[in-house]
């Protein structure tokens, strides 16, 4: 039988297997895409409201640790852009970057806090005005609006999203409680 300790690396995630490793990165590509194929007459891909490729990642993030959060958040817009044309392209760039901050952030968080069920979305609001704060000095992302709009914009459209993100988080804290020795891995 193994010991919880056994089943985790040295930074107190699981190993990622080849098993989960690729299921991972299946479910990161999947639910995005079939959140965009669902019939939806707004103004604003239903994928904004939702923000479901910010979920296999966060899944990722507190099972795996930050590597598998980044290869779910970075595979993913790409892979969805090149299915279903969406996120649109000029999005591409920001959504890319906001995923690897929302991985690094939550990641960092979760291994601080494991049992705290609002890091996923308090990640997104990092990850959100960093992307904002970045955009208002250099404007690297393009023509994207103005960065107070794009923000307020986002986090408006996100409320549905942001709910689904302390759902998830809140079920992996029950369901999957942090090792009682994760301080001393």
């Amino acid at each position: 039988m193994q010991t919880t300790a056994s089943v985790l690396d040295a930074s107190g995630y699981r190993k990622a297997g080849a098993r989960g490793t690729t299921l991972l990165l299946v479910a990161a590509c999947l639910i995005p895409l079939g959140v965009h194929l669902i019939p939806w007459q707004g103004s604003t891909p239903l994928g904004a409201h939702l923000l479901p490729m910010f979920w296999a990642t966060f899944v990722a993030v507190y099972l795996y640790g930050g590597r598998m959060a980044l290869a779910a958040g970075l595979l993913s817009p790409a892979i969805n852009l090149a299915l279903t044309g969406l996120p649109a392209w000029r999005f591409l760039s920001v959504l890319s970057f906001e995923l690897v901050i929302f991985a690094l952030v939550t990641a960092w968080l979760t291994r601080r806090a494991p049992g705290i069920w609002l890091w996923a979305p308090l990640g997104y609001g990092v990850a959100k005005l960093a992307s904002t704060g970045l955009q208002a000095s250099t404007h690297v992302f393009g023509e994207i609006g103005a960065p107070g709009t794009f923000l307020v914009g986002s986090l408006t459209n996100a409320w549905a999203g942001l709910a689904l993100l302390m759902l998830i988080n809140l079920g992996l804290t029950r369901v999957n409680p942090p090792a009682q020795d994760w301080d001393e891995l």
